[in-house]
């Protein structure tokens, strides 16, 4: 969540979806086995600590889950619909979610418009980018009109997206693991200080073998460094 002030006032506000298009397709896609009254993380064994908590920030965005995760009617539909008739609803669901957005879209806006709407929610830097990848690319599959001085950019934005990214808020550095350690790979997750200076994570496990309160501790230690200077969660 992050704060707007409006007015006198301080609004929590949530910050757009920023996971992959692809992602939230599949997250989708995973539901189709049976659909929970109610979302959590373990619906999506699949994905990364990181990944589930970000799903599901994703879809309270969307108006699929409530705040405490209980499933919306639009969802039901979503998960239900096959082919154009889920493309149909989940046009529904942007149009909805992203009315500003589109606003602009209608207005021919410039780029630099559009990624200053989403500043607004206080996104920064690389989550920018993903927040405005995401919007792309939902736009693109439900067939909703873009500006057309987005198009160019679009492009730009797909040629940075590479999963190992350099970003002003941190870097994430893959290194080779040494011969003998089976399928355990070493990474260093590097963050900036706003105060100044660096903190970077080492990490080389098999995560396959972590316990479930080593699997909960580490996934809450990279979700924090995920979001660090970015989002203020609740």
């Amino acid at each position: 969540m992050v704060n707007n002030n409006i007015g006198n006032k301080t609004e929590q506000v949530r910050a757009p979806v920023y996971i992959p298009f692809k992602t939230y397709l599949t997250a989708v896609e995973t539901l189709e086995q049976g659909l929970p009254p109610k979302l959590d993380r373990s619906v999506w064994p699949s994905f990364s600590g990181g990944t589930q908590s970000q799903t599901l920030g994703a879809f309270k965005f969307l108006g699929l889950i409530n705040e405490q995760g209980k499933v919306e009617e639009i969802l039901e539909r979503l998960v239900n619909a096959k082919g154009n008739e889920r493309k149909a609803v989940l046009r529904e669901v942007i149009e909805n979610r992203y009315a500003s957005a589109n606003q602009l879209a209608q207005k021919n806006a410039s780029f630099q418009q559009l990624q200053d709407y989403f500043r607004g929610y206080g996104v920064q830097a690389g989550t920018l980018e993903r927040v405005t990848r995401f919007y792309l690319d939902a736009c693109e599959f439900t067939g909703l009109k873009g500006s057309p001085l987005w198009s160019k950019a679009k492009k730009t934005l797909r040629h940075a997206s590479k999963k190992d990214e350099v970003t002003s808020k941190g870097k994430l550095v893959k290194i080779k693991s040494p011969k003998g350690e089976g399928k355990i790979e070493t990474e260093v997750k590097t963050i900036q200080l706003k105060s100044g200076g660096t903190l970077s994570l080492s990490l080389s496990v098999n995560l396959m073998a972590l316990s479930p309160e080593d699997r909960e501790w580490l996934f809450e230690i990279i979700d924090r460094l995920n979001t660090y200077g970015e989002l203020k969660e609740e």
